[in-house]
């Protein structure tokens, strides 16, 4: 036998259970859409770094290439002066330059070799990431929007299960159902237990012999000693 008290509460603690889970999951599904903008966004702006990088690459070699074109552009003038001149000094002079700026070159070119090499490189990379955040950027769509769905799902069945709450609460006693809300508000999982092996199956502290009896009558409503949670006897 149970007390008739006994199983009204226990229907309102599963209703009661059933919105305080569905209030966490729609809680909690607004930053796991944010948590998949946040992550698009962060493979978004590392794509760009990428792309600016082997842009910069490019800037780099063509910088090269004018510094090229403008010592062989003065090489020309210098083989152009050594035609004009005379002296011998000056000759010498001016194919020193020549040999300083053909120097020059030739390390230019070496380091536009590299940066090209890289370019290449960097462009394969490009358009390897630039699959890979479409990819994603398609994974992150469809997850969003099945995250939006399930929050427009959990909105519905949480305004369902607070109706069936308050049908609930309309059959527990007034003074029984504030006694009831402070013990689940001072615990925050359950407010009625049942008792197992003479324990409570909230706290599971041994319960007296008398508390387990009048529990066992299911006559009145009974605490445990320990944990201040309503106890029935359940065969």
């Amino acid at each position: 036998m149970i007390n008739p008290t006994v199983e009204a509460l226990l229907v309102l603690q599963e209703r009661d259970v059933r919105v305080t889970a569905l209030t966490v999951e729609l809680e909690n599904l607004p930053l796991q859409i944010d948590a998949v903008e946040q992550d698009l966004a962060a493979r978004t702006a590392r794509f760009d770094e990428l792309k600016s990088k082997t842009r910069q690459i490019e800037a780099d070699r063509k910088k090269i290439d004018l510094d090229v074109q403008s010592k062989q552009a003065a090489i020309s003038r210098y083989r152009s002066q050594q035609q004009q001149t005379r002296k011998n000094e000056e000759f010498a002079a001016l194919n020193h330059e020549i040999e300083h700026a053909e120097k020059d070159i030739s390390a230019l070119e070496d380091a536009e070799l590299e940066l090209m090499e890289a370019y290449d490189k960097g462009l394969a990379t490009v358009a390897a990431g630039q699959k890979e955040l479409l990819q994603f950027q398609e994974k992150a769509k469809q997850k969003k929007g099945d995250l939006e769905k399930r929050a427009t799902a959990v909105s519905a069945e949480l305004t369902a299960a607070k109706e069936k709450q308050a049908e609930a609460e309309k059959a527990v006693p007034e003074d029984v159902l504030a006694r009831y809300r402070r013990i689940l508000k001072s615990k925050r999982d359950v407010a009625i237990v049942p008792i197992n092996h003479g324990a409570c199956g909230g706290c599971h502290m041994k319960l007296t012999s008398q508390t387990v009896l009048t529990a066992r009558a299911a006559e009145h409503l009974v605490a445990c000693e320990n944990c201040g949670r309503l106890v029935y006897w359940l065969e």
